[in-house]
């Protein structure tokens, strides 16, 4: 079953608590990662079905294309890189949407 998730308080969250996940690459780094907290692939997408808000490209992507399947835990990349490209894609989506405002 699953390993040390200490790594994911380095994540991005929503007002919800609910890490965000609205683009291939963070879902793809973070399903990575849980895999290699030794999650099995149907973990790892629980995991992420229950804790993250997913926009809906990475859900028809990943998720119902079934792509998530072919990650892999070899890929990983290191958590603080993983976590500090997420918090940068999600910091830049953010300030598109303050200038559309």
């Amino acid at each position: 079953m699953a390993g040390d998730l200490d790594f994911l308080v380095r994540f991005p969250k929503e007002h919800n608590g609910m890490y965000i996940v609205y683009e291939l690459y963070t879902f793809d780094n973070l399903f990575r990662l849980l895999l290699q907290s030794n999650f099995d692939h149907e973990e790892a997408l629980a995991f992420v079905l229950f804790n993250c808000s997913l926009s809906a490209l990475v859900f028809q992507e990943r998720i119902h294309n079934k792509k998530y399947r072919k990650l892999s835990a070899k890929d990983a990349l290191p958590v603080d890189l993983a976590a500090s490209k997420a918090r940068l894609i999600y910091d830049l989506m953010s300030i598109c949407e303050e200038e559309k405002s």
